[in-house]
């Protein structure tokens, strides 16, 4: 084998690897800018909801306990809204979206390691639990 052919593979496979990281970055700001278009369409929603409710009849509607000279959202909606599940809907859930991505929690656990997930949604996925599984409870009920 010679050099210029040596040489011209390790061009070829970092070439590829651009490429691969190129498609991998399109495939998440796509999927950001569909969660971006999610949360204002949500927002949209919320503020329009929020109209509705405040034009209900509400003698105290013009007045807020904050310094505020009008009612404001920051003191009619609690900004600390939390979900709790239990373990068993936690695992359902975990279970549920791999199997919806065709992938194991070892594979996504091995893209992470690797930093190189096949898809947005597998980068999502790994986001939101991580290495917080315990295997022998996913594997366990399913």
């Amino acid at each position: 084998m010679n050099v210029d052919d040596i040489v011209a593979e390790k061009i070829a496979a970092a070439r590829a690897r651009i490429e691969a990281t190129k498609r991998r970055r399109a495939a998440l700001q796509a999927a950001r800018q569909r969660g971006l278009a999610h949360r204002h369409a949500a927002k949209l929603r919320n503020q329009a909801n929020r109209v509705d409710i405040d034009t209900v009849a509400d003698p105290l509607a013009d007045i807020c306990i904050c310094t505020h000279a009008e009612r404001c959202p920051s003191c009619t909606e609690p900004d600390d809204v939390v979900i709790e599940v239990t373990e068993a809907e936690f695992y359902a859930s975990v279970r549920a979206s791999l199997a919806r991505l065709g992938l194991t929690y070892t594979e996504l656990e091995d893209q992470a390691r690797r930093r190189d997930f096949t898809s947005a949604q597998a980068h999502s996925l790994w986001i939101s639990i991580g290495d917080t599984v315990n295997v022998q409870l996913l594997e366990e009920n399913n």
